[in-house]
């Protein structure tokens, strides 16, 4: 068969040549994908294209950088580079996620060549990103997860009344209802996927924020379940072990076992996975973004460090990645020298200080310009971060500028613009927004985690983005 096969080769070499440069381009357009701001370096021949013909073997191998930042790719014996766009690391989902592309990919070439693997229909009925996402998270019988996200995209495209639409569905890792023990799906229940979204009543069934769609193990629908009550009574009362933005709390705690899946389209038409208790994927702007929450919360809290007041680095993530749910912009500084950094970093009108700022003398039913922003710091003075609820916090980090506070949570300054050092300025390699150059200014002083109103969230640390959420 191998002989036979590498008759054909030879003679149509010319035609091989153009696959093979097509799938070096994918998996430019693939990396690129899932790492925008890494860089992708090529080296070696590319004309020189080398294939005996044999599916027996992968046409890929990965090699770790000599210095530990990057991943050597070599693919149809072109070397590659990718190289991160910081000076840190690669994580090791990061890595995960290369191999899960590679693999993927060298599959969908060989099944082209090789009988035994015609059965991989998935791999050319589906976006090559989507399979990307379901290999990574590896679900049972993966095609459900395939058609759900297929069911998502579509749905986005569609309104109802003039409003766009938002829904989600459960799939089942287990081969019956947790919840329901011995419920039988009656007969004629439909699959779960794209067809469905031709059904007017569809998107207004179930929301996505409250309801699921409950998917059985073979891809069935069978019901319409509330969230938070299916993960109450099937994965217990126990809070989550990593933050989740606070809208789909209950999603994630939904899959924290028994390797459930949620897959949500959500108000803000993004596209979210969860997996394994946590938000695993999401979707917006045309791309997917790996989101590995438990390794970046653990960098933050390493960075943030033990402080006296217990819980003030998961209290602030936490804010964070509500306030990035809800698009709205914020930046928190976490100090580790106050006195520096009131005096470099905080003007003098917009500390926090514990004397009550007084009426004007001249007017004394109106406070002067020079008090006026004090006497709004009377709602947090003699305060900790920790005494405040947590949506009073995020609605002082809703305030443009920037909440400061050292590491006994006492607050230092909220709504504040900060000063910028010029060596701040001539450290940014690009134009930046007012933000990011704040943020990187504060970073010197310690943690600092900035929220885009975009939803994307980040991390700097001395003058550096340590991670991007």
């Amino acid at each position: 068969m191998i002989n036979e096969l590498s008759r054909m080769v030879e003679k149509t070499s010319p035609t091989l040549s153009k696959i093979v440069g097509l799938y070096q381009n994918l998996l430019r357009r693939h990396l690129e994908h899932f790492f925008p701001d890494a860089v992708l370096d090529s080296g070696g021949d590319r004309s020189v294209i080398h294939w005996e013909g044999g599916t027996h073997h992968a046409n890929y191998q990965t090699f770790d950088d000599p210095n530990g930042l990057g991943i050597e790719i070599d693919w149809f014996q072109t070397r590659y580079m990718l190289q991160p766009n910081s000076p840190t690391p690669f994580l090791p989902a990061e890595r995960r996620l290369v191999a899960v592309i590679l693999r993927l990919l060298d599959l969908r070439f060989r099944s082209m060549f090789d009988p035994q693997m015609s059965q991989l229909t998935e791999l050319f009925h589906y976006a090559i990103e989507d399979l990307i996402v379901t290999e990574f998270i590896d679900l049972p019988n993966p095609e459900r997860v395939h058609a759900g996200l297929e069911t998502l995209r579509v749905a986005a495209l569609s309104t109802y009344e003039n409003r766009r639409v938002s829904t989600g569905a459960l799939l089942l890792g287990t081969t019956d209802d947790p919840a329901s023990p011995g419920r039988v799906n009656p007969s004629g229940a439909p699959r779960y996927n794209v067809r469905l979204t031709a059904i007017k009543g569809f998107h207004r069934l179930c929301d996505g924020v409250k309801t699921l769609y409950l998917v059985d193990y073979n891809g069935e629908l069978v019901r319409v379940v509330d969230v938070n009550r299916w993960a109450e009574k099937v994965q217990g009362p126990e809070p989550l072990g990593h933050p989740c933005p606070r809208p789909y709390s209950s999603h994630a705690k939904a899959t924290r076992k028994d390797r459930h899946t949620c897959l949500v389209l959500t108000p803000s038409q993004e596209i979210k996975v969860f997996s394994e208790g946590t938000l695993a994927f999401s979707f917006s702007d045309a791309r997917w973004r790996m989101l590995d929450i438990p390794t970046k919360y653990a960098t933050w809290c390493q960075a943030v460090g033990p402080t006296p007041a217990a819980g003030l680095a998961e209290l602030i993530f936490q804010a964070g990645l509500n306030l990035s749910e809800a698009r709205r912009g914020a930046l928190f500084v976490v100090a580790r020298d106050p006195t520096a950094t009131l005096s470099s970093l905080i003007a003098p009108t917009d500390r926090i200080i514990a004397e009550v700022a007084e009426d004007d003398p001249l007017d004394p039913e109106n406070l002067s310009p020079r008090l006026a922003k004090r006497a709004l710091h009377h709602v947090v003075r003699n305060q900790g971060l920790l005494d405040l609820d947590p949506t009073v916090i995020e609605s002082l980090a809703g305030i443009d500028g920037a909440v400061v506070i050292d590491r006994d949570g006492r607050i230092l300054t909220f709504g504040a613009i900060l000063r910028i050092a010029p060596e701040v300025l001539r450290v940014a390699r690009a134009v930046e927004g007012a933000r990011t150059l704040a943020a990187l200014a504060a970073s010197f002083h310690g943690p600092t985690l900035k929220v885009s109103e975009d939803g994307r969230m980040t991390m700097f640390l001395g003058g550096r983005k340590v991670w991007d959420l």
